[in-house]
């Protein structure tokens, strides 16, 4: 199974629509990929904070 790297500098640049506009609009498996991303980050930043 291969494994894509994503480099996420906040979670606060997820909610930037420009960066789903950029998605090719042929591809939406590529947009809900980045959706699922973004989601996936958002629960890791909530567990970080339970962990405190």
């Amino acid at each position: 199974m291969p494994m894509n790297r994503y480099e996420i500098r906040n979670e606060y640049s997820l909610a930037d629509p420009e960066l789903y506009r950029a998605a090719d609009k042929d591809d939406p498996e590529a947009l809900l990929e980045g959706v699922a991303m973004a989601g996936l980050v958002g629960v890791l930043r909530q567990l970080g904070d339970l962990a405190e």
